[in-house]
């Protein structure tokens, strides 16, 4: 059991990407030096009194109800001390801008919490806040590193805006900027919200789960009724606490059933949270010792026919473990938007996710003599089910990426060992539904390079000058399973004639099982234009005409095992290969 409440929380946002939205108050910038919109009232009305030569202290509150009749307005007291919006403008950002000596001192800047959240946000753990703040230190904050929040801050913005579910961050300034004169500061105007900001704020409140900081619940009436309003439960509210919550603050955490967990500042906080997830990324890569360990395993139970259950066992329990990371709320595909940085983080991601069970498969992919193929078939299969259909397209298409490793480094190594009953495992026989004709179809269909990375998304892979590259995705799996394939294939000279011959045979497996005249170009398309009849593919298909139906790939099941068959494929597919690559350098 999980006795520390932060731990929780970091697992719960990490599992949930996206899921839980940040409620800040005035705590998350006080120790930036940034007033409250009541204390900014107040100081405006000493101002007031001062003009006219009174003292209101102790209680500028009182000495203006008594003076006016009524309570002091934010928007009043402006218009009473300054004339222009210029002047308005000056006189507000002496509470909300930094002279220089407070730059100097580290006043009215973004907070190390400020900064931890939108880290947050960058990485996609957080992309809803409300906030009773005025500042804009958590705008300024992400701009710092490239983010331009959508922002509500006033009716006006709520009239046609966009939805939240299509924005990367989504910023509800509950009470106002302070650039607007029609903040919410007053008792009677923090009593309630129109109706089109309560409508807004349910549906929130309903869907996501809560993070609140900073906010004692005290004096917001409106945003307290908002959330004992909501009667959804499905994510559960954190309440981070520095000291005693306020008897209204109890009676929203008792509402929703929220966790109390005692903190020490935002700043803290924010950042300890940061920190936690990140270590909770890097515990997604396979430590070396587990992972040469669970090769080790393999390698030990494939020649014995007695472990033949404890291999699958083994293999079945890493497979479903990856299925589950995989199915995981930190691979969310119904974001607004994604970035290059973003996407390449979700591919290594992926890989690390993956790699213990990519090592597995392609140690059991050489040594096994096909008596197991059925484990490498079924565990493609099973990784290459996608969790989630609708969402961006480069997303739910790179959820195949892990499928990809799979039968790339499964394939090769296949290869390697000349294991044609293994290759046909992960590459001729996995089939998926297809679920608008309802029928199984190849998997070869769905998972290769120019299907998992598409309209422009190739040009994304972390490899130098991808964009300007004619099969960057190939490129860069060839340099990217490199080190897992170097036990099997020690010399780089055999590895790219392996690679290529790989590639080729998916183009060609392609061909054969979809009747399309197109088919998935590799590496080799553009490091064999010039020199086909020299290259690994050109050989191997001499070898197999030479062999005819004796050798090991037909016997394997490929190209139904006539020789005619491939030697037909061969034919058109160089033919339409050769127009296909003529501009290519």
């Amino acid at each position: 059991m999980i006795k520390e409440p932060i731990l929780k929380l970091a697992l719960s946002v990490y599992n949930n990407q996206g899921v839980y939205a940040l409620l800040l108050g005035s705590g998350i910038s006080r120790s930036a030096g940034i007033p409250t919109g009541w204390e900014i009232t107040l100081d405006l009305v000493r101002k007031l009194a001062a003009l006219q030569g009174e003292k209101p202290e102790p209680d500028p509150d009182s000495w203006y109800r008594k003076k006016y009749g009524k309570a002091p307005e934010y928007s009043i007291l402006l218009d009473e001390l300054t004339n222009t919006p210029s002047d308005r403008q000056a006189l507000l950002r002496s509470y909300f801008e930094p002279s220089e000596e407070e730059r100097e001192q580290g006043l009215k800047v973004p907070t190390p919490a400020h900064r931890a959240i939108a880290k947050l946000i960058q990485l996609g753990y957080v992309r809803m806040i409300l906030t009773t703040n005025f500042d804009c230190l958590l705008e300024h904050a992400l701009q710092e590193i490239g983010i331009e929040p959508y922002i509500i801050s006033t009716e006006d913005d709520l009239k046609g805006a966009m939805p939240y579910v299509h924005t990367r961050c989504y910023i509800i300034k509950l009470h106002g900027d302070y650039l607007d004169t029609r903040i919410k500061n007053t008792p009677e105007e923090l009593a309630d919200y129109s109706e089109e900001l309560n409508g807004l704020l349910d549906r929130i409140l309903d869907e996501f789960g809560l993070m609140v900081c900073g906010w004692s619940g005290e004096w917001d009436t409106a945003l307290r009724n908002a959330i004992l309003r909501t009667p959804n439960r499905r994510f559960t509210t954190y309440w981070l606490a520095r000291g005693t919550p306020t008897e209204e603050a109890d009676k929203v955490i008792g509402h929703r059933r929220a966790e109390v967990i005692p903190i020490e500042s935002s700043d803290q906080f924010f950042t300890d949270l940061l920190e936690k997830l990140k270590a909770l990324e890097k515990l997604e890569q396979p430590h070396p010792i587990s992972t040469a360990m669970a090769v080790a395993t393999v390698k030990r139970y494939v020649p014995e026919p007695h472990h033949r259950i404890r291999l699958h066992d083994l293999i079945h329990e890493e497979t479903e473990l990856v299925y589950e990371r995989l199915s995981s709320g930190k691979f969310e595909t119904t974001l607004p938007s994604i970035s290059k940085e973003e996407f390449q983080k979700r591919m290594h991601l992926y890989e690390g996710v993956v790699e213990r069970l990519m090592a597995m498969l392609t140690a059991l992919s050489y040594h096994d003599d096909g008596a197991n193929m059925h484990i490498l078939n079924r565990c493609v299969e099973r990784i290459s089910k996608q969790a989630r259909h609708s969402g961006l397209v480069a997303l739910i298409d790179l959820q195949r990426y892990p499928a990809l490793l799979l039968t790339y480094s499964s394939g090769i190594s296949s290869l390697a060992a000349q294991r044609f009953e293994n290759l046909a495992a992960v590459l001729l026989k996995p089939t998926f539904y297809d679920e608008i004709d309802r029928v199984e179809k190849p998997l070869v269909q769905k998972v290769h390079p120019w299907s998992v990375f598409r309209n422009g998304s190739e040009k994304w892979v972390p490899l130098e000058n991808a964009d300007r590259r004619y099969t960057p995705v190939s490129d860069y799996l060839a340099d990217q399973l490199r080190p897992a394939l170097r036990d099997y294939l020690p010399d780089n000279r055999r590895y790219e004639e392996t690679f290529d011959l790989f590639e080729y045979l998916t183009a060609l497996t392609y061909l054969d099982l979809t009747g399309n005249l197109w088919s998935p170009i590799g590496s080799f398309g553009r490091r064999h234009k010039s020199s086909w009849d020299r290259s690994p593919m050109y050989k191997f298909i001499l070898e197999i005409e030479k062999n005819k139906y004796k050798h090991p790939l037909l016997q394997a099941g490929f190209f139904n095992g006539s020789c005619d068959r491939l030697l037909e494929l061969a034919s058109k597919h160089l033919k339409w290969l050769k127009e296909a690559v003529r501009g290519w350098w």
